[in-house]
């Protein structure tokens, strides 16, 4: 199946691209995935976890991004994982691109995916599966944007701000640097909840039924 989903970064293109192909410093933000690996030559290796009810899937697998383009913004992602029960496996191709946006850059993800095994009923019914993926990606877009605010937060003031207070204050002793400002390691990882998810989902596809009406 095929769906494509988007994103806004609330910065420019030009400082959003370098940000998106940081696999490490982003892949904290996408809902129930963690990071394992780093096997060089843009190879990752990771591992999601989705429980629905008392079922919990969790896939392990390998990602790399390829075609990777610098001048238009674009690039793909080749992801392929295994159910750790032996329940099926999952593939999927991400093409995403920016663009530029009034509120700084739009990500357009469009992505194909493939399900084997008893993993697959997931994937009957495509327009639901369409759901749940916006969903999760609207949850990464909004911890990635939580993740840049709090860097800017953090940010230490601009060189001539410093210069400025010290020319006021010409007598004063010099005051000690200060340590930057620590940074929170992530929260452990915890499976993403599927009925959540499939809630979430059911009263989007609702609220398009009536929209259409």
């Amino acid at each position: 199946m095929q769906f494509d989903v988007s994103f806004v970064v609330p910065m420019p293109p030009e400082q959003a691209w370098p940000l998106l192909l940081d696999v490490r410093r982003i892949a904290p933000c996408l809902p129930g995935a963690e990071l394992t690996d780093v096997l060089g030559d843009n190879r990752y290796k990771g591992r999601a976890r989705v429980k629905v009810g008392p079922i919990e899937l969790s896939f392990a697998g390998e990602a790399e991004l390829r075609d990777i383009d610098n001048q238009a913004h674009t690039a793909s992602v080749v992801a392929r994982g295994a159910e750790g029960k032996g329940r099926g496996n999952a593939a999927a191709t991400v093409r995403f691109q920016l663009n530029p946006d009034a509120a700084g850059t739009k990500v357009v993800a469009i992505t194909d995916l493939q399900l084997v095994g008893a993993v697959a009923q997931y994937g009957r019914g495509a327009g639901l599966i369409k759901e749940i993926a916006n969903q999760l990606t609207q949850q990464f877009a909004r911890n990635l944007q939580a993740s840049i605010a709090a860097e800017q937060s953090a940010a230490p003031a601009p060189a001539a701000e410093s210069t400025a207070a010290t020319a006021t204050m010409p007598n004063a002793a010099a005051a000690p640097p200060q340590p930057p400002a620590a940074i929170m390691p992530p929260p452990p990882v915890q499976a993403v909840s599927g009925l959540s998810l499939v809630w979430a989902a059911l009263r989007a596809i609702v609220a398009r039924w009536f929209g259409r009406g």
